[in-house]
């Protein structure tokens, strides 16, 4: 089974959000963080259900002293941002944006899973995406209008 990173931070801050969980202490290091939401559009229509992921742009490639932020669109195509899967906001600065959104699994009639299909184009993807922003204390909301879906 495929581990979907983005996926996971979206289902944590899901729990966040309903009160599921007690946070845990801040990590030590942590930065203040500012209220962010990403809004996910198509052609003028909201899309649900896509995971969204933010990686600090000056450590794109050493995700280990980064403070990467995740979340997933609602029915009204909002996500609203988490911090270590925990803490809602966004260390102000600058990110790189991906987007996410898989078919639901099919299966072979062997009962093999197919590959899962994108439904957001792989240009979106963590590993291609060219889609940036800089999150700030004065801006709570950021809104991108994908193409080629």
């Amino acid at each position: 089974m495929r581990r979907n990173p983005v996926l996971i931070a979206a289902i944590l801050a899901i729990l966040h959000v309903n009160g599921c969980q007690r946070l845990p202490d801040r990590p030590e290091g942590m930065p203040e963080l500012t209220p962010c939401t990403i809004e996910v559009t198509f052609a003028g229509e909201r899309l649900a259900d896509v995971g969204v992921l933010l990686k600090p742009k000056d450590v794109v490639n050493d995700t280990s002293s980064a403070w990467p932020a995740g979340g997933k669109t609602n029915a009204e195509g909002k996500a609203v941002m988490v911090t270590a899967a925990y803490y809602t906001g966004v260390a102000p600065g600058d990110y790189v944006v991906s987007f996410e959104k898989y078919a639901p699994e099919e299966m072979r009639r062997d009962g093999m899973p197919l590959p899962a299909k994108p439904l957001v184009p792989l240009k979106y993807s963590q590993k291609q995406s060219q889609e940036t922003v800089t999150v700030t204390k004065s801006q709570a909301v950021y809104t991108f209008d994908l193409d080629g879906l």
